[in-house]
């Protein structure tokens, strides 16, 4: 799609007459983006065993929309990390709240999920850098204070488009006899994640997808793009290249949104600044399992699905009516969840299987990979696990965090439910909390549900993070 800048600024809902009438309005909006690209030589997280970055494919970045009507001030920041734990996000918190007196409840710090960025937390076997997590704590801070200070007079507005070609729920029910048994041993899994495609044991996906695309976009009071937000729930989509750090879909979702736009080439400051938000996609992934296709070239799979949802969130974003002034606020509360912890036993047996090597970094078996991660669990966690609940408001569209890799149903709750007119829900959100699986997926086991530090919470956990969401949101709608 060729757009020119004159034709995108002029949308369907404001002419150039209508943009000078608000001028004066009370909406004020700023953002930025810092980049946060590490070394080379350090870890990468995303899989169960280590690697080391050997080249950069796309910057690593912050990006952050900040708002303020005047009364209220909020604001928005991913990091593309695969997750963020609520260490380093509460001290960029209390950095900001030093700074520009906005509190917690008011600033949602998420990670995209990429799986080609080093770790900020301890990962499968990816062990954080203190030196980086240090400064990742203090450039997210810099991201919210920079869109803070350009804060500007501005018109938003939001929308919710659909696009369902991209999305798979990547758990199955299998034919009997036919699951491979877990790392533990046990053969009590009823689902498989991410079988053998086209497998004549698929019985049928173990769950649904979402496919709304939601779209908040901001503009300057002259018609300018100052940001859009896009909301889209799908896990990551990989086929990078071996050592090489990148952004993911995420980052070449960016690109081409500044592509449609019209100001890929542009030099203009402040720039536009395009931020995809993960959804909840903890069971979703980009892959149709029921059929076979020939592989993709490396980086050529996440940049023709950033595309393809760009050109939906561009599409979404060219109808959404815009307004100068909307109620902005910030609400969140704290939950105490169980841990499933291993029982003594269970870490004995896991310290023989190891043999010498205790909690060491071992290789790519899942065997001693979880009997690792049963000995630092016993070794390290504590019985119950705190983590925040978090709801923005921005007029009638309503946000929903929740701290880890939530399953699709839970988003899609949220969504039915919710008070307000269009919700966002965003996972991976002021925390990292593992896996978040329905109760019926703990049910039905399967990898999200394996004992680890990727998957740990109460079976609970999920209800209960659903029902502190409506109520932050039902909250905020109230006004209270």
């Amino acid at each position: 799609m060729n757009m020119n800048r004159r034709a995108f600024l002029v949308s369907p809902a404001f002419s150039w007459g209508a943009a000078a009438q608000v001028a004066g309005g009370t909406l004020r909006a700023g953002a930025a983006t810092v980049n946060i690209t590490p070394n080379l030589g350090s870890s990468m997280a995303g899989g169960m065993t280590d690697r080391i970055a050997t080249d950069v494919h796309d910057e690593l970045l912050v990006r952050c929309l900040a708002l303020d009507n005047g009364r209220s001030r909020i604001a928005i920041a991913t990091v593309d990390s695969c997750a963020v734990p609520r260490t380093v996000i509460d001290r960029s918190k209390d950095i900001v709240a030093a700074s520009l007196q906005l509190p917690p409840s008011h600033l949602l710090i998420s990670a995209t999920h990429t799986h080609s960025a080093p770790p900020s937390g301890h990962l499968f076997q990816s062990v954080p850098d203190p030196k980086y997590t240090d400064w990742l704590t203090v450039r997210i801070a810099d991201a919210v204070r920079i869109a803070m200070e350009r804060l500007e007079p501005a018109r938003i507005g939001w929308g919710v488009g659909r696009e369902p070609r991209l999305v798979f729920n990547r758990r199955f029910f299998m034919k009997p006899g036919t699951i491979p048994p877990d790392p533990f041993g046990a053969s009590t899994d009823r689902v498989q994640m991410n079988p053998p495609v086209a497998s004549p044991n698929i019985v049928k996906a173990a769950g649904p997808t979402d496919p709304d695309v939601g779209v908040l976009a901001v503009e300057a009071a002259d018609g300018r793009p100052i940001a859009v937000v896009g909301n889209y729930a799908l896990h990551y989509v990989g086929g990078g290249g071996g050592g090489h750090l990148t952004a993911d879909y995420f980052g070449a979702w960016a690109v081409a949104m500044a592509r449609l736009s019209g100001l890929a080439a542009s030099t203009r400051f402040p720039p536009f600044v395009p931020i995809l938000t993960n959804a909840c996609s903890g069971n979703i992934n980009g892959v149709d399992f029921l059929k076979k296709r020939a592989p993709y070239p490396p980086y050529a799979q996440m940049t023709l699905y950033a595309d393809i949802l760009a050109a939906e969130c561009y599409r979404t974003w060219r109808t959404i009516e815009f307004q100068n002034s909307v109620e902005l606020g910030g609400s969140i509360e704290e939950l105490e969840f169980g841990v499933r912890l291993p029982t003594a036993e269970e870490a004995a047996a896991a310290r023989e299987r190891l043999g010498q090597t205790g909690a060491a970094p071992v290789q790519k078996d899942r065997s001693p990979i979880y009997a690792r991660e049963t000995v630092l669990l016993h070794e390290q966690y504590p019985k119950t696990a705190k983590t925040p609940i978090q709801a923005l408001r921005i007029g009638d569209l309503g946000i929903a965090t929740l701290p880890g890799e939530a399953f699709v149903e839970l988003g899609i709750e949220v969504k039915a439910k919710s008070p307000f007119r269009a919700t966002f829900p965003v996972e991976l959100a002021n925390d990292y909390r593992g896996y978040i699986p329905t109760v019926e997926g703990h049910e039905v086991g399967g990898y999200e549900t394996w004992r680890a530090k990727s998957s740990y919470l109460e079976k609970q956990a999920a209800p209960k993070m659903t029902a502190a969401a409506l109520r932050r949101l039902g909250v905020l709608f109230r006004g209270q």
